[in-house]
């Protein structure tokens, strides 16, 4: 079979001789396949060469599961994975061209509803079990990532499943060095990929490698792999996370990694709440050091910022590098709305600035807005207002798509959504109505909200008083809304009571820490010729990253206190106060800002 051809010549020779084949002969026909079904595949104009096609193949994969009892595992380890792979490639095409080998074998080896396929794997399983202890570690992790691929849970008549026995097989093994790196890498792959998990089985894998002597062996493929599939799985093993993070960072280079793998590595520690902040570095750093990252695949690139996000190691030249690469895009056709959502929601999470990125996820969003479920829209809204990007055309634009799915959103969804537009100040009566106010007492019955909703929601509520709509929450739960909001003990910062210290040495008697009615806190208030100034100290977390920008929490802050409780306010930004090294230029500082003297210069 080695020597074939063309697809056409190995088919043709496996049917002429179909009755003289051995099932090593028939299982070698089935692994040569899948190399000659690259691309979309010939395309065959004429029905009468499709139809002979077509019965070719049905014909040897009906004689293939016929004598299916007589493979030794070998043969039945050859025909699982070939097949898998098979049926792999064909998965990838929605719309396999008609006529062409994929979608004839889409036909034969899947068929409605995957019925075929599942009616194949089963028989493959069933042949296997009462020879399975013969398998070797080679077959055995092929027959296992086989099922893997295809996706096929068998389930027998415990209960269990077919991945139960065959982990009970690996498990049986008393020198796990038999198995090669690949191999484990494929087996722990495999039960991911289906979602059915083994907690003795990953346990033995993850015990195994933590105690080899050394890694050397494992390609960045394997480690990525493994890494991935423990996350996936939810089993934990910090030694193994451990020492596979010291492999990596032991590396001279990461040249050797594709795109995928550093994505699914850094994904990988950041899912299973593992924390490694070198190995986070290093690959940033080689990401980052790369001429282009235009190999990476949205998935990938999205992958990338939402780790570093969730495990809070930052690094903003690699936020600029992946907004940089989305931005420079003419199309993003390829990046789904949980792509999009996730993105923002990444870069907000980080504090991570970057207006134009958001911008141009915002206008693919209003396109493709009825593609979002929920929950995304309410993250990709959530993370405009928190970056402060507050663009009137989006929220005025998903307006329509958050009416819809206002009975759809959970909890923290729907309050996510509220104090987004509350942020926003983008007038949305048809959203927030009776009917979203009975949306949030059906979740506060459910006992949904967390403390942090409730202070949300009353920010909201100022809101609604900013617009003057008649939207008013119950008394009862307004009350437990306001009470939350105040119950945050103050924190006040060396930098504020510097500011303070300086105020009290100009006389202007700061009142620290003034409850305003509206229930906001103000670092100071001081009287300036006979009227009130509120001072609020803004230190690095009132800004986006490194920039200038302000948080959306932060503007609405500044605004609602000047709406709402009438007081003007004068923000000291951080750096500003830090270019001042001295006291007399910080008080002379505090004199222009507050209008006690003319603008001149202070540095």
């Amino acid at each position: 079979m080695s020597e074939m051809k063309s697809l056409e010549e190995a088919l043709t020779a496996t049917y002429d001789n179909l009755d003289r084949l051995s099932p090593r002969d028939i299982s070698a026909f089935w692994a040569v396949v899948p190399k000659f079904l690259g691309g979309k595949g010939p395309m065959r104009t004429n029905q009468q060469l499709q139809q002979q096609m077509f019965h070719q193949f049905d014909k040897i994969s009906t004689k293939s599961i016929q004598d299916i009892e007589q493979y030794g595992y070998r043969e039945l380890a050859t025909l699982a994975i070939s097949l898998a792979k098979i049926i792999d490639k064909i998965s990838k095409r929605e719309r396999p061209v008609k006529g062409s080998p994929l979608q004839i074998l889409q036909d034969i080896l899947i068929g409605n509803e995957s019925k075929i396929k599942q009616y194949i794997f089963r028989e493959i399983a069933s042949s296997s079990v009462p020879i399975l202890h013969e398998f070797e570690p080679r077959h055995l992790s092929n027959f296992i990532y086989a099922f893997g691929l295809a996706e096929d849970v068998v389930l027998v008549e415990d209960g269990s499943t077919f991945f139960d026995m065959l982990a009970k097989q690996v498990i049986s093994f008393n020198n796990m060095d038999e198995f090669k790196p690949q191999e484990l890498s494929n087996i722990s792959w495999a039960y991911a990929n289906v979602k059915v998990s083994n907690s003795q089985l990953f346990k033995k894998i993850g015990d195994h490698i933590v105690t080899m002597n050394n890694l050397n062996e494992f390609w960045p493929q394997e480690l990525s792999n493994i890494l991935w599939a423990f996350a996936t799985a939810e089993e934990k093993h910090p030694k193994l996370f451990k020492r596979l993070a010291d492999q990596i960072i032991g590396l001279d280079n990461l040249h050797n990694f594709k795109p995928q793998e550093l994505s699914n590595t850094i994904w990988s520690f950041a899912t299973a709440g593992e924390s490694h902040p070198i190995l986070f570095k290093k690959m940033a750093d080689h990401i980052v050091q790369l001429p282009n990252i235009n190999e990476f695949w949205p998935q990938a690139l999205k992958d990338l910022v939402w780790a570093y996000a969730t495990a809070e190691e930052s690094h903003p030249q690699l936020f600029r590098k992946i907004a940089d690469r989305i931005i420079s895009l003419d199309s993003l056709d390829e990046f789904w709305p949980q792509t999009l959502s996730n993105t923002v929601w990444a870069f907000a999470t980080a504090s991570e600035s970057h207006p134009n990125l958001f911008k141009k996820l915002a206008e693919e969003a209003i396109k493709r807005q009825h593609d979002f479920k929920p929950q995304e829209l309410a993250n990709f809204l959530w993370a405009h207002a928190t970056n402060g990007q507050v663009d009137e055309h989006l929220f005025s634009s998903l307006v329509p798509s958050v009416l819809a799915n206002l009975d759809k959103y959970n909890a923290q969804s729907l309050i996510n959504v509220a104090w987004a537009y509350s942020v926003a100040n983008v007038n949305a009566s048809s959203v927030f109505n009776n009917d979203f106010i009975n949306a949030c007492l059906i979740r506060k019955k459910e006992n949904d909200f967390i403390e942090e909703d409730f202070r949300q929601l009353h920010q909201w509520q100022l809101w609604q008083e900013e617009i003057k709509s008649d939207i008013s929450l119950p008394p009862p739960l307004k009350k437990k809304c306001y009470e939350a909001f105040i119950s945050r003990i103050p924190e006040p910062s060396k930098f504020q009571d510097d500011v303070i210290s300086i105020l009290s040495s100009m006389d202007l008697q700061p009142q620290e820490e003034v409850l305003m009615k509206s229930g906001y806190r103000i670092d100071a208030v001081v009287d300036v010729n006979g009227k009130q100034i509120a001072v609020e100290v803004d230190g690095p977390s009132h800004f986006i990253g490194r920039s200038r920008e302000l948080t959306g929490s932060t503007i609405l802050k500044h605004r609602q206190v000047v709406g709402l409780d009438g007081m003007p306010v004068v923000a000291i930004p951080y750096w500003e106060w830090d270019k001042l090294k001295d006291r007399k230029k910080k008080e002379q500082y505090l004199r222009h800002s507050l209008g006690l003297i003319k603008a001149t210069s202070i540095d």
